[in-house]
């Protein structure tokens, strides 16, 4: 337990390094886009290109490239999260929590994955924000399977000290996207997920880009204690929901589990496609205490 403890310690310690070698100075702009890092940030050693074609057969595609219902669903959903941040009394940069958005579901094949990918490329067409997408399933690193990128290193291996956070990240050939792959699996990782080492790369991502989303894909509720122990320190939990499969019980054990988060909205997902559905093969995002409607399909 004491030797835990310990990586633990030193991987907060490495983190919080990190930290402060990349100071939060005024955003600049990665090639091609004007949201971009800190300039005295430490540069990315890694990049990817997406297969655009391989993600169009996994239901993955570009806004900038079509109108398409997906595209214009996951729209609907990027603007309901980002409307409390058009407030006037909403912090600036230097001053608020970073913005972290974590996607998860009762069970697997629930369709998260789907959803986490579509909405992070929803962000990344804001022309003044950087979206980074964090693969934070150790286990099964869906979302870097269906991106069709190495697992590691990446997100764990930051936690567990063996990495810093410019090592790892890979600038996608999409100016404003980010990615972060899992990383190794462990059974050290549900206590490193539980300590302040997720805080601290949070933090560590505002700095490097001052405007910002963070979408992670986690595992589901009833499978993981990942999203547990992450649901009290992220901005906002979206919980999808599998149509005519995902059971109220299910439901309602989950949201007890990630309860720690105040602010849960759902997608549900794989639905019907109906003659009134206003676009199609969606219809809408909500936030549960406001409205209700249904969104997504696998």
């Amino acid at each position: 337990m004491s030797d835990r403890g310990g990586l633990i310690e030193r991987a907060a310690a490495r983190l919080r390094e990190g930290i402060s070698r990349e100071p939060a100075l005024g955003a600049l702009g990665m090639p091609g886009s004007p949201a971009a890092a800190a300039p005295l940030a430490l540069p990315l050693s890694r990049s990817i290109v997406l297969d655009r074609n391989h993600l169009a057969q996994s239901g993955i595609m570009m806004p900038w490239t079509t109108t398409a219902r997906v595209v214009e669903e996951f729209r609907i959903i990027k603007r309901r999260i980002m409307f409390p941040w058009q407030s006037p009394e909403y912090p600036k940069a230097q001053n608020r929590a970073p913005r972290v958005v974590m996607v998860t579901s009762s069970r697997p094949r629930e369709g998260k994955t789907y959803c986490s990918i579509n909405l992070a490329l929803a962000f990344a067409a804001e022309e003044n924000l950087v979206t980074v997408l964090i693969d934070g399933d150790a286990v099964r690193g869906d979302a870097a399977k269906v991106l069709k990128i190495a697992s590691t290193p990446g997100f764990t291996d930051i936690l567990n000290g063996e990495s810093r956070l410019h090592e790892v990240l890979m600038q996608s050939d999409i100016p404003n996207l980010v990615v972060l792959p899992p990383g190794a699996h462990g059974p050290h990782v549900p206590e490193l997920l539980a300590g302040r080492g997720p805080n601290l790369i949070f933090a560590e991502i505002a700095s490097r880009y001052p405007e910002h989303v963070i979408i992670i894909d986690t595992p589901p509720c009833l499978a993981s204690t990942d999203p547990a122990a992450l649901a009290p320190i992220v901005s906002q939990v979206v919980f999808v929901i599998e149509a005519e499969h995902t059971q109220r019980n299910e439901i309602e054990s989950s949201l007890s589990l990630i309860s720690g988060c105040r602010n849960i909205s759902f997608i549900l997902n794989k639905t019907q496609v109906g003659a009134s559905d206003n676009f199609g093969a969606y219809s809408y995002y909500y936030n549960p205490e406001t409205t209700a409607a249904k969104a997504g399909e696998n």
